[in-house]
């Protein structure tokens, strides 16, 4: 026996449409939704840039002391850039403002003795001078350049330290390392018959010789120029750190001076008849802030005393 059964294609086309046509639907409303989502995804990941675009916008057109926009509650790669870069704006920031106050100090203090050597060339030159005259000028121009060459050299010492990120530190002997700075100066003392001692502690310390060989001669050279009496320098390491005085016999700081002592081109009224740049204390304090230690001046009941702290 044979059995036939027949379908009408009319009926399965049609639901072959149906199925073609809800297919498409849910793909086109699938694409529509991925592309929603994706978008949205890639403007949530992509704001953070466009903030920093925007700040780094004002920043190119003359703005200072501007940050971007870093969230705090998050760790991920932008977070992370945008901590870099505003590391970076405040380095740069740090190094303009160096450069600023440089070229101020510079502008300041050069100006003085190149107008007292345009005087003096001025004076010589308006008359004829006979020789014992033109020997005079002539000392008196050796004395300004002499201040200027000092001046400069005090001028890009500080630069340097204020441009320098680590110091070079090494070990080295404590009581070879006061030798080395005071020796220079006992010749100036004998001749005023004045003494300078030193009481060192044995160690050794882990500075850079480089900038304290100078800090300490700064000290030294100004207990000598502005004190009386015998000169007494201190030194000793205690908990990692090396704690150094310097004291001299004499009037001390002025009180108002005091809170200003290291401020750069800051002199006592008393001793701005006397050589010197107002950069000594300044140097000295930039010295102990790159080894990461600070400076204090104070009077004592027979002079001024000046000691560094520095972390060895």
């Amino acid at each position: 026996m044979i059995a036939v059964a027949a379908l009408r294609r009319g009926h399965r086309d049609e639901a072959l449409r149906e199925l073609l046509a809800q297919l498409a639907i849910a793909a086109g409303l699938t694409l529509i939704a991925a592309s929603y989502v994706g978008y949205r995804t890639a403007r949530a990941a992509l704001d953070p840039v466009e903030r920093y675009r925007r700040h780094a916008a004002s920043l190119a057109d003359g703005a200072s002391g501007l940050r971007l926009p870093v969230p705090d509650d998050r760790d991920d790669e932008l977070t992370r850039l945008g901590h870099t870069l505003n590391h970076m704006l405040a380095s740069l920031e740090a190094a303009a403002e160096r450069e600023r106050r440089f070229l101020a100090d510079a502008s300041h203090e050069l100006r003085t003795p190149l107008s007292l050597l345009r005087a003096e060339l001025d004076v010589a030159l308006h008359r004829p001078r006979s020789a014992t005259e033109l020997t005079g000028t002539l000392r008196s121009v050796d004395t300004e350049v002499q201040r200027l060459i000092d001046l400069t050299n005090a001028l890009l010492d500080l630069e340097q330290l204020g441009a320098t990120d680590d110091v070079t530190r090494a070990p080295v002997d404590l009581a070879e390392l006061l030798a080395s700075a005071v020796n220079p100066h006992r010749p100036a003392a004998a001749r005023d018959r004045r003494t300078i001692t030193v009481d060192a502690a044995p160690a050794t310390v882990d500075v850079d010789a480089s900038w304290i060989r100078p800090a300490i001669g700064n000290l030294v050279d100004n207990a000598l120029r502005h004190s009386r009496g015998d000169v007494h320098i201190t030194a000793a390491t205690h908990d990692g750190h090396l704690r150094l005085t310097v004291t001299d016999e004499g009037p001390g700081f002025p009180a108002d001076f005091l809170p200003k002592a290291f401020e750069r081109f800051t002199r006592a009224e008393a001793s701005r008849t006397s050589p010197g740049s107002g950069l000594g204390l300044a140097f000295v304090a930039a010295v102990a802030s790159s080894h990461g230690g600070t400076a204090h001046a104070e009077n004592t009941p027979n002079g001024a005393a000046v000691t560094l702290d520095i972390p060895c």
